[in-house]
């Protein structure tokens, strides 16, 4: 019997295919039976290869038929076996969610990934053993977290950071090795890209956007953190960088290292401030440490920031600190150190006390008598035998000085030791002689003695007869010695105009001597730096926070201080002087006059500036300034801020941006009707001539032509061109003639003085001139130069 060999290979792939397909079927029954006990709850399946190795198919076929429900059935039972108590159990979950999200990440099933995500992530935050899939579940984790970063998904994606940041700062506790494979996932998500948008978002950007931006940059951890600080120190808005300062301390325990880092750092004035405030918002009282060595600072801001970080996060151990910070910090903050103790008390603390007090000749002449009162008031707690000896001897060191009946510093000594005295019997006092004596010896060595410091300081002329001596025989280097160390001296005096005389001496004595002249400059810089007020400094921080260092100083030391009781005026409306006034403390009422009634404009508070369009303008005063209460200014006077511009031109930029901004006088006048003139003006083109008057009202030598722009019956104004502002500026207060001839070759003089010089911005080197006539001139007068004009356009 012949066999067909063709008939029997097909009958024999028939029969395979019916195998297989039967085979199919069977597993397809026994898949659809696992999944059916997986959705009754039978986790059990999971240890089952063949159904955890099917799953990522059975997926795919779910999705493709959009059967989503089932889907995320399927995915809600394995999610809550990722958090059995079985670890084999978990493991098997994990994994074969782990299988689906690598299916699920390269399709457009983005609902879905989601699901998934989430699922991980939940079992991420209670799993407590580093099983084998965590490396690559944590990688899928910040793969689909990037993709949802740069679609903009970023409240969807918080949740995933949130768990990264808080396994990284043990709010969430995990073993080193979950930590580890975390961390790399955080910081692989941290990319520059993404920290550039976020950053951008988190300062331009409005409502739930930013807050979402702002979430973000605080889960994203160290990266993020590094990212905002070099952001930080760049950057130039006021809003942005208290944005910034807030947001750092935020990303938690990781920012610690990295502020610890940038401190040791050459930083400018205000980077320092700044890192030390974001020290003060983690709020733990052991990293204050890191703020401490900044009371060596030469700016006295920085010095501030340390001591409110102090008062603010201090704990149990402000005390401490603050008795640590005392004799290092510059004399005008030992004041408010000084209180501050006080109020704390112990004996610890009135022992630091007496040790500063007996240091008293060292003190800053500018804040002795009042750091003095300070430290005797609080000397009152004391119950060491020392105070009285110390305030004895100070009394009487005292009397040879000044009078003991109107010293406020010797009452307020005498009343302490009135408070002292009963505390201790005349036995006890006699035992402590020797201790007195030591004291006394201190008090009346030479080199201490005040009242020979001063006399030094006063008299120049005898430093410079002992250099003289010198030079003349061929000493040169000793002079130069003697020079350099007298202006170290006058400037810790805090005597910077002797200070700065003598430093300029030095090259005139030594061409050679150039490093003694930069060391006594760099000296008088840094006390310079130390005698700022605080109180000023911080009214005035806003303004202060956009200078450097050296701006600073050189500001603050042209500012001439001034107090005025109340009633008295500070200055009259219609004065020509070119200053700015800086309201320290008091009140100061503003007016204005409209016609014969005077109008109240406002009640200026410390903190603000007046004065604004006199000086960097031309005009005269628009207002009036009255002292209501004892008040205290610091005035700015033109000329000396012309002087300090050639050092620092960036100044008046500055200064002009901070004053304009605030400035609300120009308004003020505005509303209170003030400025319109009560005649009407009418426009104009005419060229006339000027002339201006000596104060005798005297005609001028000299005319110059300049091209009307309006008139009324009370003034008139006209262009003219003028090379610098300065020389504008000596026009304002002027008396001048202006000659109008008319048709007929009559002339019509208008005499005035000139109110405001204004430059004409679109017009380089223009100004307009505002002239307010002495006499008004007649309406009729004003018609017929008007009707002119108008005939001369025609023509």
């Amino acid at each position: 019997m012949e066999i067909n060999i063709e008939k029997q290979k097909a009958a024999q792939e028939k029969a395979k295919a019916l195998l297989k397909q039967q085979e199919r079927i069977r597993v397809q029954r026994r898949l659809s039976k696992l999944i059916l006990d997986l959705e009754q709850g039978r986790s059990d399946v999971l240890l089952n290869n063949e159904f955890l190795e099917h799953l990522p198919q059975i997926i795919e076929e779910l999705c493709r038929a959009d059967d989503r429900d089932h889907v995320k059935l399927l995915f809600d039972k394995l999610g809550e076996s990722a958090c059995s108590e079985k670890p084999e159990l978990r493991e098997r979950a994990v994994m074969a969610l782990s299988l689906c999200s690598e299916l699920l990440f390269h399709t457009d099933q983005c609902g879905l990934m989601d699901e998934v995500t989430r699922i991980l992530v939940r079992w991420l935050r209670v799993e407590t053993t580093f099983l084998s899939s965590c490396n690559t579940v944590c990688r899928q984790l910040q793969e689909n977290g990037i993709r949802m970063l740069q679609e903009g998904r970023w409240k969807e994606c918080d949740y995933l950071l949130e768990t990264f940041y808080q396994i990284q700062s043990g709010r969430l506790g995990k073993s080193n090795a979950i930590r580890s494979v975390v961390s790399r996932a955080q910081e692989a998500m941290a990319a520059d890209y993404i920290l550039e948008e976020l950053t951008l978002v988190c300062l331009r950007g409005r409502g739930e956007r930013r807050q979402n931006a702002e979430k973000i940059l605080i889960h994203l951890g160290r990266k993020a953190a590094t990212h905002l600080l070099e952001h930080l120190l760049s950057c130039k808005e006021k809003e942005n960088r208290l944005r910034l300062i807030g947001l750092i301390p935020a990303t938690g325990y990781v920012a610690v290292p990295l502020l610890k880092e940038y401190l040791k750092k050459d930083l400018p004035w205000y980077g320092i401030r700044n890192i030390i405030l974001m020290i003060t918002a983690i709020n733990d009282p052991d990293l204050i440490p890191l703020t401490m060595p900044c009371l060596e600072n030469k700016d006295i801001r920085v010095q501030q920031q340390v001591i409110d970080c102090i008062l603010e996060v201090g704990g149990e151990n402000k005390k401490n600190y603050l008795l640590s910070a005392l004799p290092i910090v510059s004399d005008e903050l030992k004041e408010q150190l000084v209180v501050q103790l006080g109020q704390l008390g112990g004996g610890d603390t009135s022992e630091v006390f007496l040790d500063l007090f007996a240091n008293r000749d060292s003190f800053a002449p500018h804040v002795r008598d009042e750091l003095l009162k300070k430290i005797i008031i609080n000397l009152r707690l004391s119950n060491s035998i020392r105070a009285v000896n110390l305030l004895n001897m100070f009394v009487e060191e005292r009397k040879e000085i000044y009078n003991p009946n109107s010293d406020s510093v010797v009452k307020v000594a005498r009343q302490t030791l009135h408070i002292l005295n009963p505390r201790f019997g005349r036995e006890e006092v006699e035992e402590q002689v020797e201790v007195v004596e030591e004291e006394v010896e201190k008090i009346i060595a030479f080199e201490n003695d005040p009242v020979s410091r001063n006399l030094a300081k006063r008299n120049l002329q005898r430093v410079n007869e002992e250099v003289t001596i010198l030079l003349g025989k061929g000493k040169v280097s000793e002079a130069s010695l003697l020079l350099y160390e007298k202006s170290i001296e006058a400037a810790k005096e805090k005597d910077f105009d002797s200070a700065e005389m003598l430093r300029d001496r030095i090259l005139e004595v030594d061409p050679n001597a150039l490093t003694e002249v930069i060391r006594a400059g760099e000296c008088i810089e840094e006390e310079r730096s130390s005698a700022i007020s605080s109180h000023h400094l911080s009214i005035w921080q806003d303004l202060y926070d956009a200078l450097t260092t050296e701006e600073f100083n050189a500001l603050y030391y042209i500012l001439q201080e001034k107090n005025y009781p109340p009633g008295d005026t500070i200055v009259e409306q219609g004065m020509a002087t070119s200053c700015l006034y800086f309201i320290n403390s008091g009140q100061v009422r503003l007016s204005c006059l409209h016609g014969r009634d005077e109008i109240f404009l406002k009640r200026v508070n410390p903190g603000e500036i007046i004065g604004a369009s006199p000086f960097f303008n031309v005009s005269v005063w628009t207002v009036t300034l009255t002292a209501l209460t004892e008040t205290q200014v610091h005035v700015l006077e033109r000329d000396k801020f012309l002087e300090l511009l050639e050092q620092f031109p960036g100044l008046e930029s500055c200064l002009h941006d901070y004053c304009t901004r605030l400035d609300t006088v120009p308004e003020l006048v505005k509303m209170s009707g003030a400025d319109r003139r009560q005649a009407a003006r009418y426009p104009l083109s005419l060229f006339v001539k000027h002339t201006l008057l000596d104060k005798y009202g005297n005609l001028g030598k000299r005319s110059f032509k300049g091209e009307l722009a309006d008139i009324s019956t009370g003034g008139l104004s006209f262009f003219i061109r003028i090379s610098r502002k300065e020389n504008a500026r000596l026009l304002l207060g002027r008396m001048i003639k202006t000659s109008i001839t008319l048709d007929q070759g009559e002339v019509v003089n208008c005499i005035g003085h000139i109110v405001a010089v204004r430059f004409q911005q679109y017009v380089e080197s223009d100004y307009s001139v505002h002239v307010q006539f002495k006499e008004p001139i007649e309406t009729g007068t004003i018609k017929q130069i008007v009707r002119m004009h108008k005939q001369k356009k025609l023509d």
